[in-house]
């Protein structure tokens, strides 16, 4: 296998892993874009998070008597599902794949060429609305610009990386815990937040490898759910920094610019449940007159709308 960059090639044996809940309608789309990799993986483990649609599962899984299937006796969510394939994998690379979503037929074979003992990689992604397909396939013969990301910096502003697309080795993501199951949502954004912690070398590849399909049931749509769960990612990277939760004013200025997404969104579409949280996120800034007088002033007034119905147009 060649090397691009600099980065020492591996002799690599993929494991690529499907978590499975409510997906008995795509998992078969899923796996067939698999089995059209360049560079076909060496296993593929389906975990399914017992679902109620088990039976149907079942039976379309028939069809690729290949693929390993383990299943969950209770529901544990995607982080402990995709925790318990990295776990079963015998491969020294693991990936993923959500059951609705797709892969580009060279995902593999290029990230691969990208990979290293101490590195994470992922890629960009093409994103497919309802009743509409992924289209053709194009080959890529160049990577561009490779993005890389030594320092938590940006990431802090805004989770810019694919996290269903990630491919690394199983030993570096056991070393850091894998994902976190008490996450229920923006389990990615934490991994990555931990990865970069803990000295890891995350590459992003410029290409749309990895096609999310958006679906209604996907927790993906749970804006209020992902707007509880990204604070919580926040709150426990300070944890973990040991300088305290909102100390600096640096720290003052993320908190804030997340609230201001968060008062964005229930422009575009009021929530009740998000609107309470946002609320109560903006008051813990009462030790900081400034901010809380500015974000409460955001909210009441709707400075936000005119942005936000701009950039729905």
């Amino acid at each position: 296998m060649g090397s691009h960059g600099g980065v020492a090639p591996l002799m690599d044996r993929v494991t690529l892993v499907v978590p499975c809940y409510r997906d008995a309608a795509t998992i078969s789309r899923a796996l067939e874009s698999v089995y059209r990799q360049t560079r076909p993986v060496d296993e593929v483990i389906v975990v399914n998070d017992c679902s109620p649609e088990t039976d149907e599962i079942e039976r379309v899984l028939k069809r690729f008597p290949d693929v390993r299937c383990l299943r969950h006796a209770v529901n544990l969510g995607l982080a402990a599902t995709r925790n318990t394939g990295m776990t079963a994998a015998t491969g020294n690379v693991v990936t993923f794949l959500d059951a609705d979503d797709e892969l580009h037929p060279q995902k593999i074979e290029l990230q691969l060429q990208l990979m290293g003992e101490n590195t994470a990689i992922t890629c960009r992604v093409q994103r497919i609305r309802q009743n509409e397909r992924a289209g053709e396939y194009p080959v890529y013969c160049g990577f561009g610009l490779v993005e890389t990301s030594a320092s938590v910096g940006r990431l802090l502003l805004t989770n810019y990386l694919t996290g269903a697309s990630l491919m690394i080795p199983k030993e570096l993501l056991m070393k850091v815990g894998g994902y976190d199951p008490s996450l229920r949502s923006c389990e990615d954004y934490d991994l990555w937040l931990r990865l970069i912690e803990n000295g890891v070398t995350v590459r992003n590849l410029p290409l749309p490898l990895y096609y999310y399909h958006f679906n209604e049931r996907s927790l993906s749509n749970d804006m209020a759910n992902i707007s509880y769960w990204e604070l919580e990612v926040i709150k426990r990277y300070y944890a973990r920094s040991q300088r305290g939760f909102l100390k600096s004013f640096q720290d003052r200025c993320i908190w804030a610019w997340w609230i201001l997404k968060h008062l964005a969104r229930l422009e575009t579409a009021p929530n009740e449940t998000l609107k309470r949280r946002t609320l109560n996120n903006i008051d813990l800034l009462a030790g900081h007159p400034l901010f809380l007088w500015g974000l409460r002033a955001v909210g009441k007034f709707h400075v936000l709308r005119p942005y936000v119905l701009m950039k729905s147009r």
